[in-house]
């Protein structure tokens, strides 16, 4: 109970200082939101991709892109109060360092969160999305993402050799990710090798657990094929996901090792 105490402590602690760097909060909070709504609302009824409306396969999609800027809010924010000494700071105090880091990742994790809440609420009705055929597996995959991303976020800041340049590192990898992905564009379309690569991208997984969910239909299975998945029910749906659901696993899992081996509490140079 302490340690949840002390957790929500540095939770409430990096908010105060996220939304301080206004440029660098709204960044995260406003240009993956606007970029999902518009792209998804203004492509509802051109066409179709993979047997869906364009807006209505894109939505599921963009909803995993939110989930992605986690790594950009946590990055940035770790690079940054490790730079600032705040963490050498930190690490004096009682705040257990698991405490730190937990209340880190949920502060950079919470504002994607709401995205895709906003996400749900005002995209679907926008574009006569259907609502999610699989809440639970839908919940599942987003909490997984945001897990994911987190302890990716964090192995990979202490490799980053400041925070000054970190946003011009993660950006364009992530905008990279997001062709990759199976975002805006089913993987079956890319180049041949990069149709071998994407599915294990930490990305694609989210994409596909939620398109899955949200659409009743087997895209996970077989993240390559294009055409109209089979249709899936409840059970079949998370069968399904078993595979994505390992890749995020195992993401996670490799994260967490980086984090150990990588991560540092202090600057590179000490001023």
């Amino acid at each position: 109970m302490n340690w949840l105490r002390l957790t929500s402590s540095q939770f409430l602690l990096s908010q105060r200082v996220y939304w301080r760097d206004l440029g660098f909060a709204l960044t995260g909070a406003l240009l993956p939101l606007g970029l999902s709504l518009a792209y998804s609302i203004s492509r509802h009824g051109d066409g179709e991709i993979a047997g869906y409306d364009s807006g209505v396969y894109l939505l599921p999609g963009f909803t995993g892109f939110v989930l992605l800027w986690i790594v950009y809010n946590v990055i940035n924010s770790a690079a940054s109060r490790r730079d600032k000494l705040i963490y050498k700071r930190l690490r004096g105090t009682a705040l257990p360092d698991t405490a730190i880091l937990t209340g880190e990742a949920a502060s950079g994790s919470v504002t994607s969160l709401l995205q895709v809440v906003i996400l749900l609420v005002v995209g679907t009705p926008a574009i006569d999305a259907p609502i999610p055929h699989n809440p639970l597996l839908l919940l599942l995959g987003i909490l997984l993402g945001a897990i994911a991303f987190s302890l990716l976020a964090i192995g990979l800041s202490g490799l980053l050799p400041s925070g000054e340049v970190s946003t011009w590192i993660v950006t364009p990898v992530i905008v990279a990710m997001m062709m990759t992905s199976g975002i805006a564009m089913p993987i079956g379309e890319l180049p041949g090798w990069a149709q071998h690569l994407a599915p294990y991208l930490p990305s694609s997984p989210v994409v596909e657990i939620v398109r899955t969910a949200w659409l009743g239909r087997d895209f996970a299975s077989d993240p390559t094929a294009t055409g109209l998945p089979a249709a899936v029910g409840l059970a079949g749906s998370f069968r399904a996901c078993a595979q994505p659901i390992g890749i995020l696993c195992a993401w996670a899992g490799l994260s967490f090792s980086m984090g150990k081996r990588f991560f540092r509490w202090d600057p590179r140079r000490s001023t």
